[in-house]
């Protein structure tokens, strides 16, 4: 009884199964198999030889696949192979289905061959290549168009730049009207603007093309900090900031991108400077990390944001929705900016804010990115 509810078993699955003894013969072969092979059912007979039956299904032209060169060899491959896993476990069949089969050897020296139909597990995967490939391509369109657009936009940005300075500077003589001055220094104040926004889009399409690469050498964190405390000071005082600079010893030097490290921090200050109102400050320090790397912190006290801002200001063109953080014009791209930088330096930004109550952004350098009295590797370009 047992052995017939198991034949039953068999018979009704839908994975196929087919068993050899020890002397290689074929004791069971289901309906599934036989569904998935109906041309080889004439010679899938039990009782007959593993061998015999492969040179039955050549003659017939049933295999080998189509990328073999030798018949014979395929099939004395087959009948050799008695050790999973086997080398080729997918196949696809002459109707486009496919099948994955898998080979174990018994107890008693036989052999179990199941095979199930993944016809449905390849389209998907194909789908979903297919879709990547897509959004690969689409992503690659947008970098391309960012690029050539911002490079278009910066001759003549340019330009405007010069050109305003000189009517400032009134190189070619007074202008007369003191108000001409006055526009003079608008149009350059909103070139910069737009060119900042520029820069920045080349950056973040830089980043997202893997375009990017470090220019690592010894950096002096005191004079990027010293640096970027002085080109924000005016912002500051105009809107009555409090802004300090403070690095606790022992200060190191860092292998990093000069260029990079200035600018994730002066993003970062300009950034507090900028969402800080009258009368509150603005906190630049840095410090040795209990692992041996590096902490540099910008905190402010100005409005700050909820948890749930955090990962929309981390979002490239992330507008946080408030009241507080509506009057502030920007492009959404500084912080996806650090955070690029800094995951490209191999550390992270870690954010903590409360509405309010303000905000603290730190650039994370793993310890590799410590120097002591080694030398640098200066001018070094990793790819990133």
């Amino acid at each position: 009884m047992r052995a017939e509810l198991i034949e039953q078993a068999l018979e009704a699955s839908d994975v196929a199964v087919v068993i050899y003894d020890a002397a290689d013969r074929m004791v069971v072969c289901n309906q599934a198999f036989r569904n998935f092979y109906p041309d080889w059912s004439p010679h899938f007979r039990t009782g007959r030889l593993r061998l015999d039956i492969l040179r039955d299904c050549l003659v017939a032209g049933l295999i080998p696949p189509k990328d073999e060169v030798s018949g014979e060899a395929w099939v004395a491959r087959l009948v050799l192979e008695r050790q999973p896993p086997w080398s080729n476990p997918e196949q696809q069949l002459a109707d486009g289905r496919w099948l994955r089969g898998e080979l174990k050897q018994l107890a008693d020296g036989g052999i179990l061959v199941t095979q199930v139909d993944i016809t449905a597990d390849k389209q998907r995967e194909m789908t979903l290549l297919l879709q990547r490939s897509e959004a690969e391509r689409a992503e690659r369109s947008k970098t391309e168009f960012l690029s050539n657009m911002t490079h278009e936009l910066r001759t003549p940005l340019n330009a405007i730049l010069g050109f305003s300075e000189l009517i400032m500077g009134e190189v070619n003589g007074p202008l007369g009207d003191p108000r001409y001055r006055t526009y003079a220094a608008s149009i350059r104040e909103s070139g910069e603007y737009l060119l900042s926004i520029i820069n920045d889009l080349l950056d973040m399409a830089k980043f997202n093309a893997g375009r990017t690469q470090l220019v690592e050498a010894r950096v002096d964190i005191a004079g990027i900090v010293a640096a970027v405390a002085r080109m924000v000071d005016g912002r500051a005082r105009n809107g009555g900031v409090m802004l300090q600079a403070a690095l606790e010893p022992p200060v190191p030097d860092l292998l990093a991108d000069e260029r990079q490290l200035k600018q994730m921090l002066l993003n970062l200050a300009s950034n507090a400077v900028k969402f800080t109102p009258s009368g509150g400050e603005v906190q630049i320090t840095g410090t040795m990390t209990e692992e041996g790397g590096y902490a540099l912190s910008v905190r402010d006290t100005g409005i700050g944001m909820t948890e749930a801002d955090i990962p929309v200001a981390l979002s490239p063109f992330g507008q946080i929705d408030s009241p507080l953080a509506r009057g502030h014009h920007g492009t959404g791209l500084g912080l996806p900016l650090v955070k690029s930088m800094i995951e490209a330096h191999g550390g992270r930004l870690l954010l903590s804010s409360r509405p309010g109550k303000g905000t603290m952004a730190t650039l994370l350098l793993p310890a590799r990115r410590v120097l002591t009295d080694r030398a640098a590797p200066a001018g070094e370009q990793t790819a990133k």
